[in-house]
Parts: structure tokens; C-alpha cells; sequence
């Protein structure tokens, strides 16, 4: 099922700003956090499309990239790749940057459980997904253009 999201800029701002909380060095100049810098990363490749999914077919996800306790950037196959943000924090996860999920379907739907995991496999927390925010790879000229 597909949406139209009016909000996909103003998304991409907030994820910007939520990152955390940045420190000056001796210019002046803030010092981006690591989401920051991921986020940044990810918008020189690819862009929203303002569509918004409840489920992605498990086929469709290639890898995930963690962004912060909060979102979890899915690279799909092709051109598309999903932002899921997280409607609450789920702590440890941007630091241990691993997690599992168990699902009885070959999708990974809205509210689905993710559960944080260390570097020894065990357990920090569980979380619940959000929706599916549905981006786009850039035409190759908009990335020489930037």
C-alpha cells in the first residue's frame, strides 16, 4: 500500500536536525555527529520520492545502514532504498549498530520488532519499525552537478 507523503522535505530536515547535539571546535565551526555525516552521505546518492509504505517485501532489501537510535536507512535492489524512522529512540542501537528481527511473512511491515544486538549476539532492547519512506537513486547527472 502507497501514500503520498506531503512531508518528505520537512522529513529530511528533521532527521538533520535530530541527530544530537553538535560541538564547536576551535573555528567555530560545529562538528557533525556520525547520523550527520551518514545522513549526508546518503543524500549525495539518493532523494525521497514522498511515497510511504506499511511493508516492504523482505526481497526488495538488499543491506541496512543504521543512522541513529531512531532511523535505519534499507538499501534496496536497483534504484529504491527505504528510510525507516523509528516512532521512539531505540537505545544502543546507533552505537552497537546490529539488529535482528524474526517475521512468520516475507515482509518487514510498520511496528514490526527489531531487537538490538552487541558485538556477542546478545540482546540490548527491542524497538518498533515505522513507516517505510520509499527514496530513490539520483540520475548520474544530479550527483556530477553537486
Amino acid at each position: 500500500m502507497k501514500q503520498k507523503s506531503l512531508f518528505s522535505a520537512a522529513l529530511v530536515a528533521v532527521l538533520a536536525i535530530s541527530f544530537g547535539t553538535t560541538s564547536a571546535d576551535d573555528d567555530g565551526e560545529k562538528e557533525k555527529t556520525r547520523g550527520e555525516k551518514r545522513l549526508e552521505r546518503i543524500l549525495e546518492k539518493y532523494e525521497p520520492t514522498g511515497e510511504t509504505r506499511h511493508c516492504v517485501p523482505l526481497r526488495y532489501l538488499r543491506d541496512s545502514q543504521i543512522i541513529d537510535d531512531q532511523t535505519i536507512f534499507f538499501h534496496g535492489l536497483g534504484k529504491k532504498a527505504y528510510m525507516n524512522r523509528m516512532p521512539h529512540r531505540c537505545i544502543s542501537l546507533a552505537r552497537e549498530e546490529r539488529f535482528m528481527y524474526s517475521t512468520s511473512i516475507s515482509q518487514l511491515c510498520k511496528s514490526e520488532i527489531i531487537t538490538v544486538l552487541d558485538s556477542f549476539g546478545r540482546q540490548w532492547g527491542s524497538c518498533g519499525l515505522g513507516e517505510f519512506e520509499e527514496w530513490q537513486k539520483k540520475p548520474k547527472s544530479d550527483k556530477n552537478d553537486e
